[in-house]
């Protein structure tokens, strides 16, 4: 468990430079406020947003694809953010993967459906198995209801995802209400 939380907070990308938020991050992740969840069933969790398409692609390495949902935690409490991913043809209770994290307040985590190379984004939390041949859409869920999303579908070519190729958006709609036609 120490060295999983160490690797938190290897130098990389993903870590702050700026001395105050580095010893923020230091703080949080002692106090295991900052943690990689496992996916257990029955943390309180509530549907918040649906990122209405996702893809992640490994077949061939010409046209390779993941998602990669950033969420921004605006609560003054450590908010514990599941990110849930289903296949198109499916319903709410058939996942094919979901990755979780405890996110402190003002933290902003990357959620992938796949691991993808440092150079394009720092994934933090990636479900387990990663998801290599799905398409359809994600739930982002949350303890807090004060989070920010985004979403992204990168598009890469090369068996280790060394050329990117495109990059599109995904829209985020509060889950179960309208799509406000934009």
């Amino acid at each position: 468990m120490a060295r999983e939380r160490n690797d938190l907070i290897v130098k990389g990308p993903h870590v702050p430079t700026e001395e105050r938020a580095l010893a923020r991050l230091k703080r949080a992740v002692e106090v295991q406020e900052l943690e990689r969840l496992p996916t257990i069933p029955g943390l309180p969790s509530v549907p918040r947003y649906l990122v209405t398409y996702m893809n992640s692609q490994t077949a061939n390495d010409s046209m390779r694809s993941a998602t990669i949902v950033s969420v921004t935690n605006q609560s003054r409490l450590t908010n514990r953010v599941f990110v849930t991913f289903f296949k198109g043809f499916t319903d709410d209770s058939s996942p094919v993967g979901t990755a979780a994290f405890a996110i402190p307040p003002q933290f902003t985590v990357d959620f992938a459906s796949r691991n993808l190379p440092g150079e394009i984004t720092v994934t933090n939390a990636v479900p387990n198995p990663e998801l290599t041949f799905d398409e359809g859409r994600a739930i982002v869920s949350s303890m807090w209801p004060e989070i920010g999303v985004s979403a992204r579908v990168v598009y890469t070519a090369g068996d280790r995802d060394e050329r990117l190729i495109a990059i599109t958006d995904s829209k985020i709609v509060v889950y179960g209400a309208g799509n406000s036609g934009d």
